[in-house]
């Protein structure tokens, strides 16, 4: 009796798109389809606009918001009782392997839950979310993410 091979699991492929147009001097508008949009420029520490985004903010932010959103995804899927996520990042920019390039980012989230979960397992879920976040894995920074993590 022949035995039928076990179905081959089907990833989705997805795609983003974005646009920029160029305003002047050093600044741009960034757009995506149905999304606000943002004014951008060089760092002001490259000659850029002060108060306006630029790419290295946005580098940043992103490992902050995927390790958020990836948090929250495994935390609903576990039941974790959530009553507060914040949280910080500082990447630093240096000069390395010829060329400046972020070495490191720093993630500070600060979470309040409830007593039905530990500390422990609420950093092991951190642990999880690092694992996961597709902008982390997607780059050759190092990511350190440093929890305070209440129990109330």
């Amino acid at each position: 009796m022949e035995q039928t091979p076990p179905p081959v699991k089907k990833y989705k492929t997805f795609s983003f798109g974005t646009s920029l147009e160029w305003s002047g001097d050093r600044q741009g508008t960034a757009r995506s389809e149905g999304k606000p949009d943002i004014a951008v420029s060089s760092p002001p520490e490259f000659k850029g606009i002060p108060g306006v985004w630029s790419p290295e903010d946005f580098f940043v932010s992103s490992v902050e918001q995927c390790t958020m959103t990836t948090f929250l995804a495994f935390g609903l899927r576990k039941g974790i009782p959530l009553k507060s996520y914040r949280s910080t990042a500082e990447g630093t920019l240096e000069f390395a392997d010829g060329g400046y390039r972020f070495t490191h980012i720093v993630l500070r989230p600060a979470v309040t839950v409830g007593p039905e979960w530990t500390a422990a397992q609420v950093e092991e879920l951190f642990h999880q979310a690092h694992d996961g976040c597709l902008i982390a894995a997607s780059m050759r920074t190092e990511v350190v993410i440093e929890p305070v993590i209440t129990i109330a």
